[in-house]
């Protein structure tokens, strides 16, 4: 029986809306069906199923299918690949990551094991003591190799005891076609908001309050209302979660119509071109994606200054820095910000989209895949 050679993207991931993860996915789909010549299947957890992201895949005839959203899917994902040959096996997001080592040792000996690791290793002693086996021994013995999307990252994997030999920085990008500056689509969504002439909006993703540092975003917008004759809107993307934790929060009474939660949108594009400065207060973050669409649409952006941010970011003057927790000083860029004539906004925002294009975009993030893939299947593809 002849088995379809396939590169398998097993992925934890299933929220309501595609994010730039998805546009990535597809991307690199593409590259590997032109490029490699080598066909994809892309695998989810269950909970995935339905969501109308997939519809993009079944328009370019890529296949998928779903997993249970657990640790030991062995006897599922042989299933799902009994056609197939899996060359590669590229993990995101944690879940799957020991699975697909297991599949290589238990039924696939010639496959490859990527892990791809979006986020910062462990902080606390367990969560060292778990990474410590599993990249500094399994991986080490095991893996094929573990791609970083960020500077932090790469550094948090090599302390973790990663071999360096295997490990490869990739960083994130993003479809910069897809965001941009439209004057036309500004003027609708600042009108659905309810935005008065010359008001500055200000942009926080709170999807995790805690992590993305929401508390901190309020006592800065509060400050900036206590401390000046503000014309500022204070934006913060989340759901139930946020709402109940802004609730909570003794700034938020005092804020009155200052500051707004309001649902994810699908069109995130859209929003972005109705604000004017997008804040990143996060406490722990990899590789914003936020931040790099937000560059591509050309907005000033304040940006927590935690690990590995000023090695991605730092290079744009569009791009302001404040300390992690320091709500203070974000307040005092906010009011900075506020003073910013709008021709040397839209300055900062052409060096921001300049920046991001030449240094982020999809198409680059795409070759330097396609080239790890290449290298490892070298042997297989002649």
């Amino acid at each position: 029986m002849n088995l379809k050679p396939v590169i398998c993207h097993i992925s934890d991931f299933s929220p309501e809306y595609p994010g730039t993860f998805i546009d990535s996915l597809h991307a690199l789909v593409r590259y590997c069906r032109e490029r490699i010549r080598i066909e994809t299947i892309c695998i989810f957890p269950e909970t995935a199923r339905g969501r109308r992201w997939l519809q993009t895949f079944d328009n370019e005839g890529v296949r998928y299918a779903f997993l249970p959203r657990r640790r030991n899917v062995i006897s599922d994902v042989r299933c799902l690949l009994r056609d197939y040959d899996p060359l590669i096996f590229h993990t995101h997001f944690f879940l799957y990551d020991l699975c697909a080592i297991f599949l290589k040792l238990m039924l696939y000996k010639d496959s490859k094991v990527i892990w791809h690791y979006h986020d910062i290793t462990g902080l606390t002693l367990p969560e060292r003591i778990k990474d410590v086996v599993k990249l500094g021994f399994i991986g080490h013995y095991i893996g094929d190799r573990c791609i970083a999307v960020g500077d932090g990252v790469y550094r948090s994997l090599l302390r973790a005891g990663f071999p360096r030999e295997k490990l490869s920085l990739v960083d994130n990008g993003i479809d910069t076609r897809r965001f941009f500056l439209n004057h036309n689509v500004r003027k609708c969504v600042r009108e659905s908001f309810g935005v008065t002439e010359g008001q500055t909006v200000f942009l926080l993703l709170g999807l995790d309050p805690q992590r993305k540092g929401t508390d901190i975003f309020v006592k800065a917008a509060l400050e900036v209302v206590g401390n000046s004759s503000v014309n500022s809107l204070f934006l913060i993307v989340g759901r139930k979660e946020t709402r109940d934790f802004v609730s909570r929060l003794h700034e938020y009474s005092l804020l009155e119509s200052y500051l707004r939660v309001i649902d994810p949108r699908e069109d995130f594009a859209s929003l972005l071109n109705g604000i004017d400065v997008l804040v990143s207060a996060s406490r722990r973050e990899a590789f914003p994606y936020a931040v790099a669409e937000g560059l591509a649409a050309e907005k000033l952006i304040l940006c927590s200054d935690i690990t590995g941010m000023r090695e991605i970011y730092g290079n744009s003057e569009g791009v302001w820095f404040f300390p992690s927790e320091g709500w203070k000083i974000l307040a005092e860029l906010m009011q900075r910000a506020e003073k910013v004539t709008r021709m040397e906004r839209e300055q900062l925002g052409r060096i921001n989209h300049e920046y991001v294009k030449a240094h982020y975009s999809l198409d680059r993030w795409c070759e330097k895949i396609g080239k790890i893939y290449s290298g490892l299947l070298q042997s297989r593809l002649t």
